[in-house]
């Protein structure tokens, strides 16, 4: 049986991940920003800073991505 953890890991990264598009399938969920989602207060987050580049490829400002991330404490990484 797989944990609940694992399960909500799993359904992020299928509704959201491409592996085609910028960033791991980890900084593309933190980025989620269907905030009408269930889960998207306990989905999985990055602890590597997300770097500018990425930031720009999904269209989001440092603020956006700030307002996304709450006090998640996840960081933000310069260019």
């Amino acid at each position: 049986m797989t944990s609940l953890r694992t399960r909500i890991n799993q359904h992020c990264k299928s509704c959201i991940y491409d592996p085609k598009f910028h960033g791991t399938w980890r900084q593309q969920v933190t980025l989620c920003a269907i905030t009408s989602c269930a889960l998207h207060d306990v989905r999985p987050l990055t602890k590597s800073p997300i770097s500018g580049t990425v930031l720009d490829a999904h269209q989001l400002s440092q603020e956006e991505h700030a307002a996304l991330l709450g006090s998640s404490g996840a960081q933000i990484c310069p260019k």
